[in-house]
């Protein structure tokens, strides 16, 4: 059977990287922050998990919600991931100063005012969630490799026009 969408559990996963992030640095300076690197570099996993978190939204809920800097959320995950040995401790810090409250309020709003019921049954977002893509690429290798489109429907989930159509 085919995993749901999880744009609200990665809304979630947002939500609970800000709160971290928001409960070890209220009433910290910049240099308190910095100075500790693994209270910095703590600070800095939990920016990239809501990179991750939004990288990982289907692309329907990220157009449908256009007033979040979706693009400037992800390329910031990217840089701290893989540029690693350049990150900027002013960026950072200005990130957590000016950037997560906005962005907590936003996908706090999205989450209450989503009717997710509806929302899991689009079949766009369906065919754009990444455990579609993947139970796509696993049918795609088993029918390369022989296997009846019935078994194979029954290892994903997957119609069997869906299979037939890779």
């Amino acid at each position: 059977m085919r995993e749901t969408v999880r744009d609200r559990e990665r809304l979630e996963h947002i939500l609970e990287a800000i709160d971290i992030i928001l409960t070890y640095t209220v009433g910290k300076s910049k240099e308190e922050l910095t100075s500790d690197k693994i209270r910095f570099y703590g600070l800095v996993k939990n920016i990239e998990i809501v990179g991750e978190a939004a990288y990982k939204l289907t692309k329907a809920f990220r157009k449908s919600h256009p007033d979040t800097p979706w693009d400037k959320i992800m390329k910031m995950r990217h840089v701290l991931i893989h540029d690693y040995y350049m990150i900027d401790e002013d960026t950072v810090y200005y990130v957590i100063e000016d950037d997560l409250q906005p962005l907590r309020e936003q996908v706090t709003r999205y989450l209450a005012d989503t009717d997710w019921e509806e929302w899991e049954k689009n079949e766009v977002v369906i065919q754009e969630s990444t455990a579609y893509k993947t139970l796509m690429q696993t049918a795609q290798r088993m029918k390369k490799d022989g296997l009846p489109i019935k078994q194979i429907s029954r290892y994903t989930g997957l119609t069997a026009e869906e299979i037939e159509g890779l």
